[in-house]
């Protein structure tokens, strides 16, 4: 009987959420009474299939988290960048995984049937993400003016989580390293590099806490779902 797949989700939670301002990194603004990476953790543990949580987080923050909430989840100081954060998070790993799976840790609503959806593409193809299409046209500026209008049709919106073979993933996040390469995910260095990377359609309820007004109707969303966010 040949050993149980091993999946290892990586949830890079060390940056400093500049974008969202305040003195509390958004990560860690409250979503119904729980830390927002908190609940995103929350919802990993509820599925069965992942052997393994590791969340990066600011080297000021490992020892207020050092205690775990359990033996699926460990807490490991993260770097300065987000593929710096995944790096550690995968050293962290050693050899005792099989497919690594990386998300936001600003989007507690993510489905798991596309989460497995996503698994079941990197197993088939080495990488894979969900996307949505784009619901809005998007024009290139230059010069405070409309450059040019991409056709939209062939655009989708990335969202996490996106999941990789561990080989794949190291490889990617090696490669980057050497030629101190960054990327604002790990999909799109993994096409650079030449691996295919397989879309998954995603679920416009997986949208990512990005600005005040998120939360805000984060807040809503889980009040109406009366505490499903935690399934």
């Amino acid at each position: 009987m040949p050993d149980p797949e091993r999946i290892l989700v990586i949830i890079p939670a060390a940056g400093s959420g500049s974008r969202f301002g305040g003195d509390v990194p958004k990560q860690f603004l409250p979503l119904g009474g729980k830390p927002l990476v908190q609940r995103v953790v929350e919802r990993f543990l509820f599925d069965a299939v992942v052997t393994r949580v590791i969340v990066p987080v600011a080297d000021m923050l490992l020892s207020a988290v050092k205690t775990s909430p359990g033996e699926r989840v460990q807490f490991v100081a993260g770097g300065a960048t987000r593929l710096q954060s995944v790096t550690r998070g995968l050293e962290a790993a050693g050899d005792d995984v099989d497919l690594v799976a990386v998300h936001d840790a600003v989007r507690p609503f993510f489905s798991i049937d596309t989460f497995h959806a996503t698994l079941d593409a990197a197993r088939r193809h080495g990488a894979a993400f969900p996307g949505i299409p784009l619901p809005d046209t998007v024009h290139q500026i230059a010069d405070d003016a409309i450059a040019s209008t991409p056709d939209r049709s062939v655009l989708v919106a990335a969202q996490t989580p996106q999941c990789f073979r561990v080989a794949i993933l190291r490889d990617i996040v090696a490669r980057a390293a050497r030629e101190d390469a960054d990327a604002t995910d790990e999909a799109g260095l993994a096409a650079k590099y030449g691996h295919r990377v397989q879309l998954v359609h995603g679920d416009s309820m997986n949208f990512k806490i990005t600005r005040p007004e998120d939360l805000v109707m984060a807040e809503r969303i889980y009040a109406e779902w009366g505490g499903e966010g935690d399934a």
